[in-house]
């Protein structure tokens, strides 16, 4: 399998949709893929995205963000991460 295809199930499980079409949807796909590049756990990227509040992004947890249109905060977030300019 994979890890788009892991992705994308556990995206269409959470949601009930069968494909990538909407924009929060889309938002989630992009944004696992960045976490999954930092931590390969899949089980622990859905804990994190879902429920880990980011204090450096008002407290809010990278679902909450997204949902409210601010996934550019959290692939910023993610991408810094990444880069080593934070933990």
């Amino acid at each position: 399998m994979t890890m788009r295809g892991s992705v994308v199930s556990w995206s269409s499980r959470k949601t009930g949709a069968s494909s990538l079409n909407h924009p929060v949807d889309i938002a989630f796909d992009y944004i696992s893929q960045l976490a999954l590049a930092v931590e390969s756990d899949l089980s622990r990227v859905e804990e994190w995205y879902r429920s880990v509040h980011i204090l450096e992004l008002g407290g809010m947890t990278a679902q909450e963000l997204v949902v409210q249109g601010s996934a550019d905060l959290v692939i910023g977030f993610l991408r810094s991460i990444r880069r080593g300019e934070r933990d």
